[in-house]
């Protein structure tokens, strides 16, 4: 006999090369798992399998600064972990009117936020939509 919820369990898949590959790499139950079994592959996405929208691009171990065009707003910074990410989401947040992107220092690579970094791997997956505050 099926599960019963299983068309209300919520799935996601690592799906390699900025989302462009014809099937996923890994599925998940969870968002957490998906996202850290992307991150040990460069340019990976994470999509929500019901939907097909995109809910995170991978950030590999590595150095990322966040520029805005030319200017360097927060310089190099070496990610191990989730906890390293935060000062670079909070410093892109903060001037993104600017457009301010966090970026790979080795290969230039857009990682956060997610929409300009389908944009710039030329994924053709579209950003999760943010829900509308009630």
């Amino acid at each position: 006999m099926a599960c019963a919820c299983k068309n209300k369990r919520q799935t996601y898949e690592v799906v390699p090369n900025a989302g462009k590959a014809n099937r996923p790499a890994f599925t998940s139950s969870s968002r957490g798992t998906a996202e850290a079994v992307a991150d040990r592959y460069p340019t990976s996405v994470v999509r929500d399998k019901k939907t097909g929208d995109a809910v995170y691009h991978a950030w590999p171990k590595g150095a990322y600064e966040v520029v805005a065009g030319d200017t360097v707003i927060l310089p190099a910074h070496t990610v191990r972990n989730d906890a390293d990410k935060g000062p670079l989401r909070a410093a892109a947040d903060e001037h993104a009117a600017d457009g301010a992107v966090v970026r790979a220092v080795d290969s230039g690579a857009v990682v956060y936020p997610l929409p300009a970094a389908l944009t710039a791997s030329g994924a053709t997956l579209t950003a999760e939509q943010a829900p509308t505050p009630a």
